[in-house]
């Protein structure tokens, strides 16, 4: 189902090892002892399941981060109007966990924070350039893997939008599409990423085993 690929994320022997604060080859010998679940990509990469990954460190007692902890891709929404936040969270229905945030210095806080899978933009804010937003979350070294979806009111604000940094650009008018347009991206970019993040621009160091 659509539902599971959104929410069940995998994991390099390279990320459990940040987590874990031990060798990459520590993380390689866990599974092959059977420790830890994985399954081998086609380029011979090994990749650890979300619910696997939480198991073995609840068991083995680590904290859990956000990323393993999370179930549902979270959504950060950029919007001045509470109505409009209402209807995109109407759109989106249950699979997304969405938080809304008028503009200002908790929107940039709550993103270094929580570090948020999707961030949607309002390309029309009083007080706001909502582009060079699109820009500073695009270059945040923490949100790199976060995937950037503007909603515009013009037609021409589309290609402004994309020249930002915007994976995503939707007409407010066709906000009933957003879901099945938000899904698709997702999707698209895990498999770009091998399954290991929802984010559209994860790197992750070459594996040889």
């Amino acid at each position: 189902m659509l539902v599971a690929m959104l929410a069940d994320r995998e994991f390099t022997t390279e990320e459990i090892a940040r987590m874990c604060g031990v060798s990459r080859p520590a993380v390689v010998e866990w599974i092959r002892r059977g420790l830890l679940v994985s399954r081998t990509t086609e380029g011979g990469h090994r990749r650890v399941p979300r619910r696997d990954l939480a198991l073995f460190l609840e068991a083995h007692g680590y904290a859990l981060p956000r990323s393993v902890e999370r179930r549902r891709p979270l959504v950060f929404l950029v919007d001045d109007e509470r109505t409009f936040r209402g209807a995109v969270a109407e759109a989106l229905g249950d699979d997304y966990e969405l938080r809304g945030f008028a503009f200002g210095p908790e929107l940039l806080v709550a993103c270094g924070v929580a570090q948020p899978d999707v961030v949607v933009v309002d390309l029309r804010m009083p007080g706001v350039c909502a582009p060079q937003l699109l820009e500073a979350l695009g270059s945040a070294e923490p949100l790199q893997d976060t995937l950037r979806v503007a909603l515009a009111t013009a037609d021409e604000e589309l290609l402004l939008a994309r020249r930002c940094g915007a994976q995503l650009a939707v007409l407010k008018r066709d906000l009933p599409t957003l879901r099945a347009q938000l899904d698709a991206l997702v999707v698209s970019a895990q498999r770009r990423t091998g399954g290991a993040s929802v984010g559209v621009n994860g790197f992750h160091p070459a594996e040889t085993s």
